[in-house]
């Protein structure tokens, strides 16, 4: 993955965004997890009656395994849809010989210019007041204008300037960035804090 940023004046930002087949699956990721909480609530829930239930009535019967096993599936597969989706774009991509998408996006006072590489070809801007949800994983923060399309900010790329800029893009926006991350991800990233 290539990804290239430069801050401009101070509180503006630009940033070179270059996607590969890893960054499509960390955005379906997110997407995910922001806007379809009711299904992952749903499976977690649904997961922990069944171990509970084949562990309360169960113990010793065969079933109980069954019932264990599902459950646990419930809990590991809840990527999968996601994954679907991201490795079909990339498929898709690939099959056609085109390039993974690169843009360059501009951090203006009320706006993000959205510029499409290496075309130059400018698509309508995200207006802040018109995010609809800010995430945050350990490697980039995204910012999505509707539950079926967003994008992605390489934490990396922003260098000393991470910090200023989530707080410039959460005052215009009005929004937090919702940070969704499992345990395992929770401590690493812990870990990767305590480095720096």
């Amino acid at each position: 993955m290539s990804s290239k940023s430069k801050s401009k004046s101070k509180g503006s930002f630009e940033v070179k965004m270059q996607h590969d087949e890893e960054t499509l699956v960390a955005l379906s990721h997110m997407q995910y997890d922001l806007f379809c909480t009711r299904n992952r609530t749903a499976r977690s829930v649904l997961s922990v009656v069944l171990i509970t239930f084949a562990l309360l009535y169960g113990h010793d019967s065969w079933w109980s395994l069954l019932i264990i096993a599902y459950a646990c599936y419930l809990l590991t597969s809840t990527y999968a849809q996601a994954n679907r989706t991201a490795h079909k774009i990339c498929d898709q991509l690939k099959a056609a010989n085109l390039p993974f998408p690169a843009s360059r996006y501009i951090f203006e006072a009320d706006r993000m210019r959205i510029i499409s590489l290496p075309d130059q070809e400018e698509l309508e801007p995200l207006m802040y007041g018109n995010v609809l949800q800010l995430g945050e994983d350990m490697k980039a923060y995204y910012l999505f204008r509707d539950a079926y399309g967003g994008y992605r900010i390489p934490k990396s790329e922003l260098g000393d300037r991470e910090e200023e800029f989530r707080l410039y893009v959460q005052e215009r926006t009005g929004k937090k960035f919702i940070r969704r991350l499992t345990p395992l991800r929770r401590l690493l990233y812990w870990i990767q804090s305590r480095k720096k």
